[in-house]
């Protein structure tokens, strides 16, 4: 088969997919065009690229344009539903604060209007997450973003690997064969593939769980076969961060439902939290899963890894403050890091790029952050919130993430997605009788606006 007539036949598929769904439910205003279009290209390419600009998203044109009309049109979009700016804030502190120290790092940065543009350009994440917390079923529109833009980014990833090499295929730092599909580098497609098979599982699910009606058993198959692919991709790419934080989501999504039928599951669930984070010092003291991974025949440097961040924590970045937020890598010290490390620009931990971006205390307001939305995710699985169980999973897995990849303050789908699962709002009361409108947080029917964290 020519490449020409399998993507052909792979747009016709999408085509196909996105009308079988659309029919299927029809929940969801046209904002949500919003949302979708910020995580295709999150979980894709730069927008430039598909338009021969290299792809380069900090100085081109088109990126720059298409990421300030999503801010721009979410922000009209909130204003229209009468969001309450004061309330979000208050019930979203953590959030606020470190935002707001990591945009006066632009003070202290060696490139103090790039620092604050991208501050900016990353709090267009909580903005367009906003823009699906409002709808009138945050949750069911949380669903159909997901599922339709996985829709687009997994097929036409498999197609891309299998007949357009020069675009689904790169040459990784070794000289070996890496498979991208749709994205830039492999890791950047293991993780699209399980934050969004996650979701597609959870739809799964709850699809399955649904009343009967005609096509139910058509959508649970298309879901199952999107999952099946998400698989067949992350197999492929061999991202093994990637691997185990869907392993680990899969169990994470399963013991919750447990754990929240369980008289005393919030008491099991907090203690299986304190065993983990003394593992965790346990760990650092004494390097168990060291000998652990050297027992299983991997490379305990997390395949240099480790040998990056001495390298990064040797430039001696200022430890109060750090050096601002995301310039690190265009000054001197970081272009001789990606010089010596052949153009890697990142040091591959969340935890410790924020110490770089902002020293101790951007990471202790990182730690503050993750304990807010920590107990707010543990508090909804317990009273019955529709992403009691979804947020603890996505909480947990950006925490483990960080440990090997960026995910934290950076344009990517993870950490977008858990802004969405995390952020504290007050869902509007709704009086309408249309089927599968249940309001998430009920508030004064008067209420018009809502409040996140």
């Amino acid at each position: 088969m020519s490449s020409q007539i399998a993507l052909l036949l792979c747009c016709g598929f999408i085509g196909w997919l996105f009308r079988r769904d659309m029919v299927w439910r029809k929940a969801g205003s046209l904002a949500l065009i919003i949302p979708g279009a910020w995580i295709t290209i999150q979980g894709s390419r730069p927008l430039s690229y598909w338009f021969g600009g290299g792809g380069g998203s900090e100085a081109n044109l088109i990126d720059t344009v298409a990421f300030a009309g999503l801010m721009g049109s979410a922000i009209v979009v909130l204003v229209k539903r009468g969001i309450r700016w004061g309330t979000l804030i208050r019930r979203n502190r953590a959030l606020f604060l470190i935002y707001f120290f990591l945009a006066m790092s632009a003070f202290w940065s060696g490139m103090p209007a790039v620092s604050l543009k991208r501050v900016i350009k990353d709090f267009g994440c909580v903005l367009v997450a906003l823009v699906v917390l409002t709808e009138t079923n945050p949750t069911e529109a949380i669903r159909i973003v997901f599922v339709r833009v996985s829709y687009l980014l997994f097929p036409l990833s498999v197609v891309f690997i299998k007949f357009f090499p020069e675009i689904g295929r790169q040459a990784n730092r070794a000289g070996e064969n890496m498979f991208t599909g749709i994205t830039t580098h492999k890791n950047s497609l293991g993780e699209t593939v399980f934050v969004f098979g996650l979701i597609i599982l959870w739809d799964l699910i709850e699809t399955y769980k649904s009343e009967a009606r005609r096509g139910k058993n058509g959508q649970v198959l298309i879901r199952l076969g999107m999952f099946l692919m998400g698989l067949w991709l992350l197999v492929t790419c061999n991202s093994q961060t990637s691997r185990l934080c869907l392993i680990l989501g899969i169990l994470t999504l399963w013991g919750s439902a447990r754990l929240a039928g369980m008289r005393y599951g919030k008491r099991v669930l907090i203690a299986c939290l304190a065993v983990v984070i003394c593992l965790t010092v346990l760990d650092s003291t004494f390097g168990i899963s060291d000998a652990i991974v050297v027992a299983l025949g991997r490379n305990p440097t997390l395949t240099g890894r480790t040998d990056i961040w001495r390298v990064v924590l040797d430039q001696k970045t200022d430890p109060f403050i750090g050096s601002g937020f995301y310039t690190f890598w265009d000054s001197e010290k970081g272009k001789a890091i990606i010089d010596s490390y052949m153009r890697i620009n990142s040091t591959h931990n969340g935890y410790l790029e924020m110490y770089v971006d902002g020293g101790l205390v951007g990471d202790v307001l990182l730690g503050l952050l993750l304990l807010a939305a920590g107990s707010r995710v543990i508090g909804r699985l317990f009273t019955g919130d529709p992403l009691g169980k979804t947020g603890l999973m996505y909480w947990l897995l950006a925490i483990l993430y960080n440990f090997s990849e960026t995910s934290f303050f950076r344009l990517d789908v993870l950490w977008f997605t858990f802004l969405l699962v995390t952020i504290e709002y007050l869902q509007r009361l709704q009086q309408s009788g249309e089927r599968g409108i249940v309001p998430e947080r009920l508030g004064n029917p008067a209420e018009t606006s809502l409040s996140g964290a």
